[in-house]
């Protein structure tokens, strides 16, 4: 497992975890992501990328290995929501609900106090659609909510599942600065994602994936070697 040259203790961890579940397979997978640095998790479709990140988030139990989150497993945290969140691929089109009375549900479901609340709007930039029926959000306010609501719980790490898949280059741009943004807060970043450069441009360590198994892993500088992109490795890749 690939390991920074520093004594940082990683906020995720996967050791020699293996799974074998419905067609679904995974074969001794071990890796790390760490405070303050984005990981990328590529690999084509079916290479267990969503199974990890079930696996990590407590949705599925592996066949073997271990799993650390803050240094301990996931059913041994005080409260996993504040460890571990991922940010939702949708959010209800509501007719009838405004976002802020969406954001406020959410946080009173998190356990986050009001001053919280309006540091996360401020943050993503919710202000001035508050008051919007959540149906009536443009795509780029629609990517913002979802944001918002996985930042509610002030996770240590957090899990985003093919971020830019569907954005536009607006949505796309924001997405990327809000990435790094909560990175340089020092939260984990683990970014699950088909081989990306708009991922790549913004990962500091990647792990590579394939039929279930991790193929390479290291720096974004180390696997590139005087590439341009990854895209050097998935020729022998096969879905």
């Amino acid at each position: 497992m690939y390991k920074l040259p520093n004594p940082a203790a990683p906020i995720l961890a996967l050791e020699n975890v293996s799974l074998s579940h419905a067609g679904r397979e995974l074969r001794g997978v071990s890796f790390a992501a760490y405070a303050g640095r984005v990981t990328a998790l590529i690999g084509p479709i079916n290479a267990g990328k969503t199974s990890i990140l079930r696996i990590l988030l407590n949705l599925e139990t592996p066949s073997s290995g271990q799993i650390l989150i803050c240094g301990k497993p996931y059913i041994r945290l005080d409260d996993p929501k504040t460890a571990v969140a991922a940010v939702p691929t949708t959010i209800p089109h509501s007719s009838y609900c405004s976002a802020g009375t969406y954001l406020r549900w959410k946080a009173l479901w998190s356990g986050a106090p009001n001053t919280h609340l309006n540091h996360v709007v401020q943050m993503t930039g919710l202000q001035s659609v508050l008051s919007c029926k959540l149906k009536a959000l443009t795509v780029i306010d629609t990517v913002k909510i979802r944001f918002a609501v996985a930042l509610l719980s002030n996770p240590k790490a957090l899990i985003m599942d093919e971020p830019f898949q569907g954005l536009d280059q607006r949505s796309t741009a924001w997405v990327q600065e809000q990435i790094r943004k909560q990175a340089n807060r020092g939260v984990a970043m683990l970014i699950s994602s088909e081989p990306d450069e708009r991922v790549e441009s913004i990962a500091d360590d990647v792990v590579i994936l394939n039929r279930g198994m991790v193929t390479r892993e290291g720096s974004l500088g180390q696997l590139r070697n005087n590439h341009d992109t990854l895209r050097q490795f998935f020729p022998s890749l096969h879905d």
